[in-house]
């Protein structure tokens, strides 16, 4: 392969679009779905992990699973860290109702 038809190749490699969004240049789905992101509601049991892009995200993660599992490896080796540990920001859950709502309907 020569250098130009990697550098087109790499012409296919987008980035994503940012938006600015009060100020602060966002990922334009973020933004779409800010209205489930901000009213967000932790249960007691929930833990959040907040960090900067680029900052070790997926490392603290993979350390927090561990602690939850008492550093069993084959525990947290049941699924991909991205589908132990999900981003809210980027995919919102969607509400749950409680037991107790489910039961009276």
């Amino acid at each position: 392969m020569n250098l130009k038809s990697e550098m087109e190749s790499l012409d296919a490699i987008k980035c994503p679009k940012l938006v600015e969004f009060e100020g602060i240049p966002m990922l334009n789905e973020m933004v779409e779905n800010w209205n489930l992101i901000s009213g967000f509601q932790a249960r007691p049991d929930d833990l959040l992990l907040c960090n900067y892009p680029k900052a070790g995200t997926t490392w603290i993660q993979e350390i927090v699973d561990m602690v939850q599992h008492r550093g069993d490896a084959q525990k947290c080796a049941w699924a991909p860290i991205y589908e132990r540990s999900l981003y809210i920001e980027l995919f919102p859950p969607k509400p749950i109702p409680s037991g107790e709502s489910q039961v009276r309907h």
